[in-house]
């Protein structure tokens, strides 16, 4: 029987599983039979638990890549000959037609022709398309007639010629072992990539081409990218080889590459005894020379306290009486990667408990909570924001999380969800707390509503904490630098500017952990009625300054005073 890789073989049998082709005590025949390593596919068949059309269909639709039923007796001998005969027979694929001059090439294993794709494409200019066939049509193509007679003609051609086809020369490499060289080693690197890139707490993965076949990978950490240099030369030899991987892991069209993708894939932390599944953030975009990933790490199951992620006394008892209300609207706002999931993640488990119901809508499910009704967003099939709201409507939840207020069919959900008896939770891209009130304003609300339904918002940002081991006095801040963060005159005799001169506890950044920096507007009584009048967000800051509003850069400034940030970071995140 044609080979399948024992990676495919075991995802199609579990999909088998999962989808009731086969019962759970033939699976576990299966595997008892061939074992984790075994190939269960093959067993499967061999034994006829399961017919080659349902294997056909389901590796089609798991792998996103069509599916072919050709005739091997009538594939024309001229078709044939468009791939060196020592890979179809080695590779087991099989080119069977050409339609405006596009090589169609089948195997019975995804991932194999997957990984090929780019080297098969060297022989058609014109382009190669890639299909899915059956173990036995794959097995009576490479024992036809016309193949074994094609090898003949070859074989003849070559003695006449008295050269071999370069790829057989034995001065390079053929490109058939490259590709199995690549296919390997790029489930080798990815696997590492993303173990590295968890060690290190990185939160995305950018991996990037250029021309000249240039390529780089940056890891973004405590907010900031550095390019990972180690990769670059094997990045380089391997880009193609490595998308795929990625694409497969992540359930993604690995022959569209003209249109943006996203998925989510999973790795085993092997750092940890727990051995947790990550979950990551896939995104695919194509790019002038390749197709550009980025990949978002999503920490799995945190142990989340709101009591440590860095708000003041007085502010973590205002966020705690919002999240304890019976009704209301949270808004927790900033820019991306400012740690805002972070944030309601982290009140949501405070309040989690048996007696209340919490439903939350997102895109994607970041972090799995215990006791949650969780639903993943998916805009192609219509299950919107706004969609899933008004399900959770009809659903009797206490709690209600959206992931984001995209447009106004949402908001004014949110809105009315929060005026009847539901506590609202969410998320908005605004830059700070009274751009929020005016954010929803200007989104249609009308004012009265958003004086009765707004509670609480969190405007935030996550700045780079001085690292401790090597803290030192910054004698390059002067005055100057102090007046344009903002201090007064006569403050500034008493401060002094700290800043990290680098060590190995830090790589040198200077930088070890995260700060985050808040303001948190209470709607108090008197910011209700000025927002019931209709006034401007300088009147608001006003009233809210009245009653004990603190702003982000009054909260940075006092961290600079503490010796916690520096003032280049203070620059950065505050005022770039």
């Amino acid at each position: 029987m044609a080979a399948i890789s024992r990676e495919v073989s075991a995802k199609v049998s579990s999909m088998l599983k999962d989808q009731g082709i086969i019962n759970k005590q033939v699976f576990q025949q299966a595997l008892n039979s061939e074992g984790t390593s075994g190939n269960l596919l093959k067993f499967l068949l061999e034994k006829n638990h399961v017919k080659e059309d349902e294997v056909l269909k389901i590796t089609s639709s798991t792998y996103k890549i069509p599916s072919t039923e050709f005739d091997p007796s009538s594939v024309p001998e001229n078709v044939l000959k468009k791939i060196p005969l020592k890979i179809i027979k080695k590779y087991e694929v099989i080119p069977f037609k050409i339609d405006d001059e596009i090589l169609s090439v089948a195997s019975a294993d995804p991932m194999k022709i997957a990984m090929l794709g780019p080297r098969l494409r060297q022989f058609n200019t014109k382009g190669i398309k890639l299909f899915i066939a059956k173990p036995s049509v794959i097995d009576e193509a490479l024992d036809s007639r016309s193949l074994d007679d094609s090898i003949s003609e070859t074989k003849s051609e070559e003695k006449t010629n008295g050269s071999a086809p370069k790829e057989e020369e034995g001065t390079e490499e053929a490109p058939e072992k490259l590709s199995a060289k690549a296919t390997k080693g790029a489930v080798e690197f990815v696997d590492h990539l993303l173990s590295h890139a968890l060690s290190l707490d990185t939160s995305d993965i950018h991996i990037e081409p250029f021309r000249d076949g240039v390529s780089r990978i940056r890891f973004r950490v405590n907010g900031v990218l550095k390019i990972m240099n180690s990769y670059t030369k094997f990045l380089r030899d391997n880009y193609g080889a490595i998308v795929t991987r990625l694409k497969v892991m992540a359930n993604c069209n690995i022959q569209e590459k003209r249109l943006p993708q996203d998925g989510v894939l999973q790795f085993k932390d092997i750092n940890n005894p727990r051995g947790d599944w990550i979950d990551v953030r896939f995104s695919a975009c194509p790019a002038k020379y390749g197709e550009r990933l980025v990949m978002r790490i999503l920490k799995g199951s945190p142990e989340l306290a709101l009591d440590k992620i860095g708000f003041d006394e007085s502010d973590y008892k205002k966020v705690l009486d919002a999240m304890n209300a019976p009704q209301g609207m949270v808004l927790v706002t900033g820019p991306t990667g400012s740690g805002k999931s972070t944030t309601l993640y982290a009140a949501l488990q405070k309040i989690n408990n048996p007696k209340k119901s919490i439903l939350t809508a997102e895109d994607p499910v970041e972090y799995y909570l215990e006791g949650l009704g969780q639903v993943q967003a998916n805009e192609s099939i219509g299950l919107t924001f706004s969609a899933i709201l008004r399900s959770f409507l009809r659903q009797d939840p206490e709690v209600i999380l959206v992931g984001e207020i995209r447009d106004k069919e949402t908001v004014d959900i949110s809105i009315k969800a929060a005026l009847t008896g539901h506590l609202l939770l969410s998320t908005l891209h605004t830059n700070d707390a009274i751009a929020t009130v005016v954010r929803l304003l200007n989104m249609g609300v009308p004012n009265f509503m958003v004086s009765s339904a707004l509670t609480l918002i969190v405007a935030q940002r996550l700045a780079r904490r001085i690292c401790k081991s090597c803290k030192i006095p910054d004698d390059q801040v002067n005055t100057s630098h102090l007046l344009d963060v903002g201090f007064d005159k006569e403050d500034i005799p008493k401060v002094t500017a700290f800043r990290g001169a680098g060590c190995s506890n830090c790589g040198g950044s200077g930088y070890k952990g995260r700060q985050g920096i808040y303001e948190v507007l209470q709607n108090t009584p008197k910011l209700a009625s000025g927002i019931l009048n209709n006034l401007q967000a300088p009147e608001l800051l006003e009233i809210a300054k009245k009653d004990g509003f603190l702003t982000m850069p009054e909260t940075g400034r006092k961290f600079i005073m503490e010796g916690i940030i520096s003032v280049e970071e203070f620059q950065r995140v505050l005022t770039s």
